[in-house]
C-alpha cells in the first residue's frame, strides 16, 4: 500500500493540535483581531495517513500597491508535540513554497525547531537577523518560580510587596482609549519603542471575549502607579502593554504585578508567560527587568522573504528595523 507524504490543505477555519502552547500570532483570536483591522486570513493544516493533525497554520494576507498579494507566516506552523524536527523543518518550506504560488510576496518569522532556524541553508533570502524574545516557564509552585527571579530582581519584589501597594487585576475593557493605552503610548514615544496600536487591543478584546485580556493595577493610597495588561490565547499568554508612574518605578510595582500575574495564570492552567522581545540597545533597562524575573531567552528564526526586488526590500527592512515587512496592525513578529 502506498502511503503518501504528509502535505498541507487549505481548510476554512482555524484548527489547532491539542495540548501545545500556541504563539499569539498563531491564534485564531489575533488573527480575528487582524482581520477586523483589514488583514484577509488563509488556514492550513498537515495531517498524516491516518488523519492525525500534525501541524496547522495561520496567514495573514494583504495587498501591496503595484506588486500584488502578500503573505505573512509568524511564529507559525504550530506543531504537535511528537512530530520530529525533520518534518517541521519540511513542512515550513513546503507551506513557504504553497505560498509562493499565489503570492507576490512572501514573509515568514518561523518558530525554532529543536533549537535552530528551520529555514537555515533554505535557499530563502534573510531580510532580518533572527530576533530574541523572553519566556517565562509557568511550572512549578510559587516557591519554584520564585527561585528562578535573579537575586537583585527578587529584592526588587521584596521591597514591592511591603511598600503598601493594592494589586487589582479584572478583564481588560473593549476601548482603543483606555487609558493605559494612552499613557503606554506617550511612554512609547519617548522611549522610541515599537508597538502595536491600541485599536489591535480593542480588536483583540472584541474578538477574543472579556477572557481573552487580563489587566493588572496597582494602587497606593487609592491612585493607580503601574499597570500590566496580558492577552491569553490557549496554554499561553503575552505580556502586551505596561505603564509605570515615578512612584511606581521607585517602589518597583512592575515587579510586583508580574509576580501577581504569573502565579494568576498558572493557576489557571496557563504553561509559558512570553514577554516579548529583548531589545538590549534601545531599552535595555526593560530588557533586564524581563530577564530578571527569571525569563529564558528563546531565539526566533530570521525573518526570510520572497518578492520581486528581495534584496532591495531586504535592505529597507535592516534599516526600517523590521518595517518595511510590516502588515500594518500586525508588524510585531
Amino acid at each position: 500500500m502506498l502511503i503518501m507524504e504528509p502535505r498541507w490543505i487549505e481548510i476554512s477555519c482555524p484548527c489547532l493540535p491539542e495540548g501545545v502552547p500556541v504563539p499569539m500570532q498563531q491564534h485564531p483570536t489575533y488573527g480575528a483581531a487582524c482581520a477586523t483591522l483589514g488583514s484577509s486570513l488563509r488556514y492550513f493544516e498537515m495531517r498524516n495517513h491516518t488523519g492525525q493533525l500534525l501541524g496547522a497554520a495561520q496567514v495573514l494576507e494583504r495587498p501591496v500597491p503595484l506588486l500584488g498579494r502578500a503573505a505573512l507566516l509568524s511564529r507559525g506552523p504550530v506543531w504537535a508535540e511528537l512530530v520530529p524536527p525533520s518534518v517541521r523543518r519540511g513542512g515550513v518550506l513546503s507551506l513557504l513554497e504553497r505560498l509562493k504560488q499565489d503570492h507576490r510576496i512572501v514573509a515568514a518569522t518561523p518558530e525554532p525547531c529543536d533549537g535552530a532556524d528551520p529555514l537555515d541553508g533554505s535557499g530563502w533570502l534573510k531580510a532580518v537577523t533572527p530576533c530574541h524574545l523572553a519566556r517565562l516557564e509557568l511550572s512549578g509552585d510559587a516557591a519554584e518560580m520564585r527561585a528562578r527571579q535573579h537575586g537583585k530582581w527578587r529584592n526588587r519584589l521584596v521591597r514591592a510587596e511591603g511598600a503598601g501597594l493594592e494589586v487589582r487585576q479584572a478583564p481588560m475593557p473593549e476601548n482603543p482609549g483606555h487609558w493605559l493605552l494612552m499613557r503606554e503610548a506617550e511612554q512609547a514615544c519617548a522611549r522610541r519603542y515599537r508597538r502595536l496600536p491600541p485599536t489591535f487591543t480593542a480588536a483583540w478584546v472584541q474578538q477574543g471575549g472579556k477572557k481573552s485580556a487580563r489587566l493588572f493595577t496597582a494602587e497606593r493610597d487609592g491612585e493607580t502607579v503601574a499597570a500590566m495588561l496580558f492577552l491569553l490565547h490557549g496554554q499561553s499568554a503575552t505580556y502586551h502593554v505596561g505603564w509605570s508612574g515615578p512612584e511606581g518605578r521607585r517602589v518597583g510595582a512592575h515587579n510586583l504585578l508580574l509576580w501577581n500575574a504569573q502565579n494568576w495564570l498558572a493557576a489557571r492552567g496557563m504553561r509559558q508567560l512570553d514577554l516579548d522581545l529583548i531589545d538590549t540597545r534601545n531599552t535595555p533597562g526593560i530588557a533586564r527587568f524581563k530577564l530578571g524575573s527569571g525569563a529564558d531567552v528563546v531565539a526566533l528564526g530570521a525573518t526570510r522573504l520572497s518578492a520581486p526586488g528581495s534584496r532591495f526590500f531586504a535592505v529597507r527592512s535592516r534599516k526600517a528595523g523590521n518595517g518595511a515587512l510590516s502588515f500594518g496592525q500586525e508588524a510585531r513578529p
